[in-house]
């Protein structure tokens, strides 16, 4: 007897279950969207802020008279924290609830940009890096809360499609910082002036996020099964439960590692080597660079139903992981331009690198929900969250360190090597989406299911506080 027949054959059990769906109708209705809406605006000011360095690099290594080693150190202080911290926010969500941790996650964003922003302004670099380690303590914790929260409002069928829908509104953070902070340096010649605005979306965010958690809170008093779940110490996580994790989600952390690992290390210094090796300015590569994250506002929502109403998401991983290799290898061999004479074909390995993120990252983070018990949900986000900023600390500054030591002309100004670097690092996670593949195959291909399956699955058995499965 599987867990959906076991939960139908308890009568015990279905008429509790019953009652908590009538009063459940809140989060089904309209004001999901709306839901939806905040929690995309409250993950813009973050992607914008994060990326701010990227827009600037060329402004902060001359104003602070740096090489790039000491410029990405800008990502890897940011990064260091979160090796453990989204770990214990995780934990913090499952424990204290999602709205707190928004709450105070998105309240240390504009905590560490202010402080960036006046260590740019007093040209005092270590305050900047000050301001980036306080950055990172919401910047990643803040991303598992709405994971988590989207989670609550979205099970089932839409869930790949809203976070996909998140994350991809969450990167025009991105494209806004790439195209509008070199031309906001451009009017003020000052460095803190980007970083300034940035502060500003960090309000903006901050807002947005309490209008989000207005609505989950006015859910929550409707839905006495959610509060009572809410409330459950049995709800949130212990070392014990990680005997639980299965082999497909150490796969699926592995696979973030590598992937997220060569996609953050090229955007790290993607402005830079556009104008180094293609001939374009600071201005004209951060106009070209919001290609990768147009490409995931299209794509991501659509590729996020589409998965949810097909499944195929370990298939999928596999084809965009063999893009993301070609796109690095040419990317690593393509003739390098003269300066003031733009070579436009980067264009196309734009479009592929916008290509693999959106197809993986509609895949991916919707994946861990499937793979672990729904109350360790907050707790499996953290892990993967915590996972990947152990490589944001390491890559950096390991292609930093390749860079200053091959950048001649011979050598492609240092980025022949840094792309070599990583092409390797995709390969290697190529490797795991097909042990991934070949797992969920041996499995019951939990991972390549449609959502209608799923909620029988997964979902129902655990939507009522008296079915514990564990």
């Amino acid at each position: 007897m599987n867990q959906f027949e076991y939960c139908c054959s308890d009568t015990s059990l279905a008429a509790p279950m019953i009652e908590a769906t009538k009063k459940s109708n809140y989060r089904a209705s309209s004001f999901r969207w709306a839901v939806l809406i905040l929690s995309c605006l409250n993950g813009v000011g973050n992607y914008f802020c994060f990326d701010n360095p990227q827009a600037l690099q060329a402004a902060i290594v001359d104003d602070f008279k740096i090489n790039t080693f000491w410029y990405n150190l800008l990502y890897s202080v940011y990064a260091f924290p979160n090796i453990i911290l989204p770990f214990f926010g995780g934990m913090f969500v499952d424990k204290f609830g999602v709205r707190l941790g928004i709450n105070l996650f998105s309240f240390l964003l504009i905590i560490g940009q202010g402080v960036v922003t006046f260590g740019a302004y007093s040209h005092n670099y270590n305050l900047m890096l000050a301001g980036r380690v306080i950055y990172g303590f919401g910047g990643e914790s803040l991303g598992v809360a709405q994971s988590v929260l989207i989670s609550k409002w979205f099970k089932g069928k839409e869930l790949a499609l809203a976070l996909g829908a998140t994350l991809c509104f969450s990167r025009l953070g991105s494209s806004f910082n790439s195209f509008f902070s070199p031309m906001v340096y451009g009017w003020f010649h000052e460095v803190y002036a980007p970083f300034l605005v940035g502060a500003f979306f960090c309000v903006f965010s901050f807002i947005s996020g309490l209008f989000a958690n207005y609505f989950d809170n006015k859910a929550d008093e409707m839905d006495v099964t959610e509060s009572r779940n809410n409330d459950n110490p049995l709800s949130t996580a212990s070392i014990k439960d990680f005997k639980s994790f299965t082999l497909i989600y150490y796969l699926l952390l592995l696979n973030g590692f590598f992937l997220y690992g060569g996609f953050y290390g090229l955007n790290t210094n993607i402005n830079d080597l556009m104008v180094q090796r293609f001939g374009f300015n600071s201005e004209q590569a951060g106009q070209l660079i919001p290609i990768i994250y147009l490409c995931a506002a299209v794509i991501i929502p659509l590729f996020g139903m589409y998965t949810d109403y097909k499944g195929k998401r370990a298939f999928f991983m596999l084809i965009s992981s063999a893009i993301f290799v070609a796109d690095h290898l040419i990317l690593a061999y393509l003739p390098s331009s003269p300066k003031g004479v733009p070579n436009y074909s980067i264009v196309g390995i734009l479009f592929g690198v916008g290509l693999f993120y959106s197809t993986y990252a509609a895949i991916y983070w919707p994946c861990i929900p499937l793979v672990v018990k729904e109350r360790l949900v907050g707790t499996a986000y953290g892990i993967a969250t915590a996972l990947q900023n152990l490589m944001l600390t390491i890559i950096p500054m390991v292609l930093g360190v390749i860079h200053d030591h091959t950048n001649t002309a011979k050598q492609k100004f240092g980025y022949y090597w840094t792309e070599i670097t990583l092409a390797g690092l995709v390969v290697l996670g190529f490797f795991t989406t097909l042990a991934i593949y070949i797992e969920d195959m041996r499995t019951g291909e939990r991972l390549n299911k449609p959502a209608t399956e799923e909620i029988k699955e997964k979902l129902i058995p655990y939507s009522h506080p008296s079915l514990k499965r564990f």
